[in-house]
């Protein structure tokens, strides 16, 4: 039993003499049920950008479905079975990134014009067309494809990095909570002492300040002598000291 083969032509960029090789590694689909149309397109198109060529909008299905995506695709309007806009937005169901091209002839110009404005199509060429044309619109339909990957790449990225930094502030939080629960049941005060004024002012006391001490840790902060008024006679030269190295800049931290 035999196979039935799709009437699939594919052409690669052979020269870049002439060529505009800003995208020639993209893929562009071209569809038009005429063989002439569809030797026009790769005599235009052959040096610039790596095509597939097909001729009907059954086969351009199965070769988006089983070779795809493509960066744009090239359609004519009057096809039997399956039209250009039929084909263009079943395209874009299957792949929403691929720019839609519209091949039409002036009697169909209605209804291409119709198809861009509910933008059913990117644009539309009339035949017949000239080489820069269609190759310009081309580009400009790469040039949206990129814009749309990269739009949707950098929003991934976006994604993924709030993503891990989600994960981070949790980390931070649960070693936070451990950090806080250590604090609360160990026999020492942590705090921490801005200077103002030539005074070292506490900015910061641990919550296990009123279970050590029997008073409310906003005193200590409230009232700058809180500390040193409480502190043990036996200890209170040396927290002077201890302060006096710090203010000087003689070092940087101390423990008392």
């Amino acid at each position: 039993m035999g196979r039935i083969v799709p009437n699939i032509r594919q052409s690669t960029i052979t020269s870049p003499k002439g060529a505009n090789l800003k995208y020639s590694n993209e893929r562009v689909l071209c569809v038009d049920d005429q063989s002439e149309i569809i030797d026009l397109l790769e005599r235009h198109l052959k040096d610039s950008y790596s095509c597939v060529f097909v001729k009907s909008g059954a086969e351009a299905l199965k070769v988006i479905d089983s070779d795809g995506p493509f960066a744009a695709v090239v359609a004519d309007y009057s096809m039997p079975n399956m039209d250009g806009i039929t084909l263009l937005t079943e395209i874009r169901n299957r792949a929403p990134d691929t720019v839609p091209i519209m091949l039409t002839a002036y009697a169909d110009i209605d209804v291409a014009i119709a198809a861009l404005h509910e933008g059913n199509i990117f644009r539309f060429i009339r035949k017949p067309w000239q080489s820069g044309e269609i190759k310009r619109a081309i580009s400009d339909a790469l040039d949206l494809y990129h814009l749309i990957t990269n739009e949707r790449r950098l929003r991934n990225e976006l994604a993924d990095a709030n993503a891990e930094l989600d994960g981070k502030v949790k980390e931070l939080d649960e070693t936070n909570q451990l950090l806080e629960y250590w604090v609360e049941f160990s026999p020492a005060i942590l705090y921490s002492l801005t200077c103002e004024n030539d005074e070292l002012r506490p900015t910061y006391v641990s919550k296990n300040f009123f279970r050590l001490t029997g008073h409310e840790r906003t005193a200590m902060i409230v009232d700058p002598e809180f500390w040193a008024r409480n502190i043990h006679d036996e200890d209170r030269q040396g927290f002077h000291n201890a302060v006096s190295r710090l203010m000087n800049g003689t070092t940087s931290s101390q423990t008392l």
